[in-house]
């Protein structure tokens, strides 16, 4: 039995002065893991580096100016990337047709270049998600950073950044998991870049999406085979509904991704080897109070934890990435941030900076990010649930039935879309399965508030009643009907809800326009 909650306390109080620290926000090894056992919780706050945040860690304040927040400003798209492509008679507009990469690349990259230099950015590194990578250090990725410069005989910086230097770069991949596809003399690892995923910056890189492949063509990440994936779906689906008699461009994935993490002391992490070299407590005592009163979910947020995630979510604005919602979780010490939905390769994308910003920042409040699905026994374990649809090119979702019907004209078209996915989690719910599966989460899947660990999906009384009536031969069409709930309040107005209820045990339920995956 695994458990080690006795630093949780330290943030879980509703209200913690924030006192000024003349300690370095440094932390050095802790004693031996085993003199710290029968240590009384409530000590380790007065040893937390908690530095007053608006004196150390100034803020930018909220404005109505866009231009001046700065946010968006990272990402190299519509009017930023217009700024800089201009110059060479270009504009974002190039990057709706991928084909760009053969024709426009030298044009992308000087205006790169010159975006980077205005922003402070002199480096670029191509980003890309090593096969392995999650299973050591959560929302791992590789990246090498190279300046843009090279200095002439003048001994002058002398700027460059070629198209080609931007579409592929060369490495020594041999170190790299590789599942025994390859000799480890054949040590080849080719970043290409993904056009999908827009270029982005932080602090003095340019971080360029891309993937990772062999020398023989054999993928060495984790997002070669989605991008794969995306492309046999989008065929098939846009052959499905020409079939159906509906044309569309393309079919995608849209997901949103909803981060859960723990923020403890920094100091109290650093006694804590295990939680150091696995991730989670593997011995120890439990705390004295977890979560059995329900008081943490949805409770106002610890002020120190607060200045940290609202420094996480500025960061991310910066780039672009819609980081909407913040609040505490369920167990002590837990949190939740979630994106607005997007395309599956960006969302990941977004996702892999989100989690390298919390684990990065939480450092300068004297905090650690604990991303692993179950650092702590006895209490709720970390989801990252996937609200995944799909849709069209247009904007239609394909599992929203009223878009659907109302776009194509043709109501046949959702109970055999909701048939083909029914279909797929019967046939291959052992990939499901296997795609989730790792130490940490299979610590979770069937604990507290996780779903269980065999696969199945739920789809509500009133679209089971409906494809099974379809099936039949029957014509009906599926209408969900909004449902009225009285509030008893005189000065509380009634409110419409779904015609579902939200599933909370299943690993696959539907929700009225998407499925959710919260295993």
């Amino acid at each position: 039995k695994y458990s080690g909650l006795a630093f949780l306390p330290c943030l879980v109080t509703h209200r913690i002065p924030i006192r000024q620290s003349t300690r370095s926000p440094t932390v050095s090894s802790g004693p031996p893991l085993s003199s710290v056992q029968s240590e009384d919780p409530s000590l380790l706050l007065s040893r937390a580096p908690l530095p007053l945040l608006s004196t150390r860690f100034p803020r930018m304040q909220v404005s109505e100016n866009e231009e001046q927040l700065g946010y968006g400003s990272k990402r190299f798209i519509g009017a930023v990337a217009d700024k800089y492509l201009a110059k060479y008679g270009e504009s974002s507009k190039l990057f709706e047709d991928p084909s760009w990469t053969k024709t426009k690349a030298d044009i992308v990259a000087s205006a790169l270049l010159d975006w980077g230099r205005s922003s402070g950015a002199t480096v670029y590194t191509h980003w890309f998600q090593p096969l392995g990578a999650n299973g050591l250090r959560h929302g791992g990725t590789g990246q090498v950073h190279n300046h843009m410069f090279t200095f002439g005989k003048d001994g002058k910086p002398k700027w460059e950044f070629s198209g080609a230097e931007l579409l592929k770069g060369e490495t020594d991949g041999s170190s790299y998991p590789n599942g025994g596809l390859r000799a480890t003399h054949t040590a080849g690892g080719y970043t290409i870049l993904d056009p999908s995923s827009p270029v982005f910056i932080r602090g003095d890189t340019i971080h360029i999406p891309t993937v990772f492949i062999s020398w023989e063509g054999y993928a060495l990440d984790e997002k070669t085979p989605l991008l794969r994936a995306e492309q046999a779906m989008n065929r098939e689906g846009v052959r499905l509904l020409k079939n159906l008699g509906f044309s569309t461009e393309g079919v995608q994935s849209n997901i949103g991704l909803e981060q859960e993490f723990f923020l403890v002391p920094r100091d109290a992490y650093a006694r804590r080897l295990d939680l150091q070299m696995t991730g989670r407590t593997v011995l120890g005592r439990s705390a004295p109070r977890g979560q059995e009163m329900c008081d943490h979910y949805f409770a106002p947020l610890n002020p120190h934890a607060l200045e940290c995630i609202k420094t996480i979510q500025e960061e991310a604005f910066m780039m672009g990435i819609p980081l909407r919602t913040r609040h505490r979780e369920v167990a002590p010490n837990q949190y939740e941030m979630a994106p607005y939905f997007g395309s599956a390769t960006q969302q990941i994308d977004q996702n892999l900076m989100a989690m390298t910003l919390c684990e990065e920042v939480s450092a300068r409040f004297g905090l650690a990010c604990l991303m692993q699905e179950k650092p702590f026994a006895g209490i709720n374990g970390s989801g990252k649930h996937n609200n995944w649809s799909i849709g069209t090119s247009e904007g239609i979702n394909l599992l929203n039935v009223n878009q659907v019907t109302k776009a194509t004209g043709n109501p046949a078209i959702f109970p055999v879309i909701m048939a083909a996915l029914i279909a797929g989690v019967d046939k291959h719910g052992d990939l499901m399965r296997a795609s989730i599966a790792c130490p940490g989460n299979d610590f979770r899947l069937g604990a507290m508030e996780a779903p269980p660990a065999i696969i199945s999906t739920y789809l509500g009384t009133a679209v089971t009643e409906f494809l099974d009536a379809y099936r039949k031969g029957s014509d009906a069409t599926y209408t969900p009907a909004a449902r009225t709930v009285k509030t008893g309040c005189r000065s509380v107005a009634d409110f419409t809800v779904p015609t579902e209820d939200r599933n909370r045990t299943s690993p696959f339920p539907y929700g009225g326009d998407r499925l959710e995956f919260p295993a």
